[in-house]
């Protein structure tokens, strides 16, 4: 039971730590945000200061359960393997790790977060697309590790 609340915290720390993600670049006449994905956008820079984003609730939640999947899959597959005590021990290892890593992500997140919720703000969905059809731009978006 415990395993389906730890494998999509664990999921959350590596969309907000963008182990792997998309960065996506806006080029055009207009100056927009850069965007953030994994895959799907998610994270937004602030053009009013470098150390403010603002976030996408469906964007966390899509990605989240995109990358619990996976997660599932790893732990059957060691669950599958029923391996010997050690490599438990080892895995169990692993796994606070992940939740220690999640939860550092969690607390440097909620210092550099926006204010998404304000009237006149929408944070539930970040639209790049319509923003960069809005100001003629083009996105492009590039995989890498540990964007930015």
């Amino acid at each position: 039971m415990i395993k389906y609340v730890l494998i999509p915290y664990i999921a959350l720390g590596l969309v907000l730590s963008l182990t792997i993600g998309v960065e996506y670049t806006c080029v055009g006449d207009e100056l927009l945000p850069k965007y953030y994905g994994s895959p799907f956008v998610f994270k937004q820079k602030s053009l009013v200061t470098s150390m403010e984003y603002y976030y996408s609730v469906s964007g966390i939640v899509l990605n989240v359960l995109v990358w619990s999947i996976p997660l599932f899959a790893i732990h059957r597959y060691i669950q599958h393997l029923n391996a010997k005590k050690a490599w438990w021990i080892g895995y169990r290892i692993v796994v606070v790790l992940l939740l220690a890593f999640t939860t550092l992500n969690i607390m440097i997140t909620s210092v550099v977060v926006g204010p998404g919720f304000q009237k006149g703000w929408n944070y539930w969905y970040i639209d790049m697309e319509e923003n960069a059809k809005a100001y003629q731009m083009q996105c492009e978006g590039e995989w890498s590790f540990f964007v930015e």
